[in-house]
């Protein structure tokens, strides 16, 4: 961990943005780093790089070791009224040193804001002793109270208990063990994890969670029925195999549906698959069913049609998510970038983006990899606002769901 040295001069805390001398923990090398100590709440970015523990992390750039710089930080947010102040113990400052720092944050933030602006909260943030607390702060502002915490954190630890089950016998203990706390909630939950991995391109999170989502399905009470409604309620489809795609694509209520079950299940669709389909049809040939194996090999050529199509379709996406991508970077505003192209934020994006991600690591960029994840849980984040603004439109007399779950259609 880097501590900002308590000798400084106090005036490199008036900046919103500046290059402060710090040393590294790792090899005492001395260089200069960018910091950011002033929170723009409705700077979703910086919002999010905060609270997932991203914000002022530091690369050495002589042994790349990456640590989080500790230093005083004001969080504000004038849409919610919101002030709050942290300053480090570790700083070991002085009372007086302490409330001076916290003034020239708030005279650095009122440099800034425009007249109007300018309300007498700003003036008295409230206080916080750790970067824990002051991020509880900021999500009980968003109305994510420690309750809903704790219940999401609690989801989160059974889920992963179970996971690590290491043979069948003790996954089958596990699930007896914790048979009351598998209910509908638990499953939204789970469902909501697996899109949010589907989205980051771990594939093999994704076959993990779906297999044992299966699982657990079967083993509780109206759990299929449970994860049935799920996946209609968000519009997500599972396939649990070749056998089950050809199946459901045999019985397509709508072609919107099939186009969709393509495009799901575009993995399976390989020679296994069609050697599956041919089977099919040479059976209804020799059992003399000529209407059934007309129909079968229609199926397989519109399947093989609409495959081609949307594999066009998919590179002509990756290539927009390319540019969207460069454009953020390009411009250096991703959040405009990003709502303007909403509509084109799909897995193919988090595809390329995982792809540069993967390349910044091996490169060892750690600085690029912060920053492209960044990006990527902005986009998560601005995908679910519009998502819940979507289902607050459909439900008026409603409340919105307080769900996480994003869509997994292709």
């Amino acid at each position: 961990m880097l501590v900002l040295r308590s000798d400084l001069p106090t005036k490199i805390f008036m900046a919103v943005q500046q290059v402060v001398p710090v040393g590294c923990p790792n090899c005492g090398a001395k260089f200069n780093a960018p910091i950011n100590n002033i929170i723009n709440g409705q700077d979703i970015a910086v919002k999010m790089a905060f609270l997932q523990g991203q914000l002022n992390l530091v690369q050495c750039p002589q042994c790349r070791a990456v640590n989080p710089l500790t230093m005083p930080l004001l969080y504000y947010d004038l849409e919610k009224e919101l002030a709050l102040v942290y300053v480090p113990q570790e700083l070991n400052l002085a009372l007086a040193q302490q409330e001076k720092t916290i003034g020239d944050l708030t005279n650095a933030l009122m440099k800034q804001l425009e007249p109007e602006q300018k309300k007498f909260y700003l003036f008295n943030p409230k206080t916080f002793l750790t970067l824990e607390s002051l991020g509880n702060a900021v999500l009980e502002a968003d109305g994510i109270t420690p309750e809903i915490r704790a219940k999401q954190e609690a989801k989160a630890k059974l889920l992963q208990k179970i996971l690590q089950a290491q043979d069948e016998e003790s996954l089958k203990q596990e699930i007896e063990a914790n048979k009351a706390e598998l209910d509908s909630d638990f499953f939204e939950f789970m469902t909501s994890t697996m899109q949010a991995a589907y989205m980051e391109g771990n594939q093999q999170l994704v076959q993990a969670l779906v297999n044992l989502r299966t699982i657990l399905a079967n083993s509780v009470t109206d759990g299929a029925k449970i994860v049935k409604e799920i996946d209609k309620k968000f519009g997500l489809i599972i396939l649990e195999g070749r056998e089950d795609l050809l199946e459901r694509l045999q019985n397509a209520p709508s072609d919107e549906y099939f186009e969709e079950l393509v495009a799901t299940g575009h993995g399976y669709l390989d020679y296994i698959f069609f050697q599956l389909l041919t089977a099919q049809i040479d059976e209804a040939t020799e059992a003399g069913n000529t209407t059934q194996a007309e129909s079968l090999r229609t199926l397989r050529t519109k399947i093989l049609q609409l495959k081609e199509q949307q594999e066009q379709q998919t590179q002509e996406a990756l290539q927009k998510s390319t540019e969207i991508l460069k454009e953020i970077f390009k411009i250096g505003n991703p959040e405009k970038v990003l709502s303007e192209n909403l509509d084109q934020i799909d897995e193919n994006f988090f595809m390329v983006l995982s792809a540069h991600i993967q390349q910044a690591r091996q490169q060892k960029q750690e600085q690029a990899v912060q920053t492209l994840e960044t990006i990527g849980h902005m986009a998560m984040h601005m995908l679910q606002e519009a998502q819940m603004k979507e289902q607050q439109k459909k439900m008026p007399s409603k409340p919105a769901p307080k769900s996480e779950i994003l869509t997994a259609k292709r």
